[in-house]
């Protein structure tokens, strides 16, 4: 296997496990059950009158579990790419020391990679990529 076709695969595999964590991660966030509504009758019966408003409406999530869930997904998103860079011949240990190198350096390096790698990087948000760089740096020690 040629090392484009390797690099073309990692990326189809990060770019699936890419576009797989956000959804997912959305789905730990399920609907409520739908909330009859009673009504009265004159004679002082209950019936039930259907769904509240006609739809489900599922409660307020607070907060502090939709950044979790967020940064779950994100995190997700960024070890997605870890493992690319793992698998394409040298890459990872490469992008980390462009990472020591600093931000501009390590962007600069990364829009002179193959299209595929790039195309991953910049499919990711802001955030992840911060954590990518961070993580690098960690790696380094």
């Amino acid at each position: 296997m040629t090392k484009s076709a390797r690099i073309a695969a990692a990326s189809l595999v990060a770019a699936l496990a890419i576009g797989v964590a956000a959804p997912a991660a959305s789905a730990a966030q399920t609907a409520a059950p739908a909330a009859a509504v009673a009504t009265y009758t004159p004679s002082g019966a209950v019936t039930s009158a259907g769904v509240l408003g006609g739809t489900a409406e599922a409660p307020a999530a607070a907060p502090a579990d939709v950044a979790a869930v967020q940064q779950a997904a994100s995190n997700a998103k960024g070890k997605a790419f870890m493992e690319l860079l793992k698998r394409t011949g040298g890459l990872f240990k490469k992008a980390a020391s462009k990472a020591k190198e600093g931000r501009n350096a390590f962007n600069s390096w990364m829009g002179n990679q193959h299209w595929t790698v790039r195309a991953a990087w910049w499919a990711l948000s802001g955030a992840t990529q911060t954590w990518v760089f961070d993580q690098l740096l960690n790696w380094i020690g």
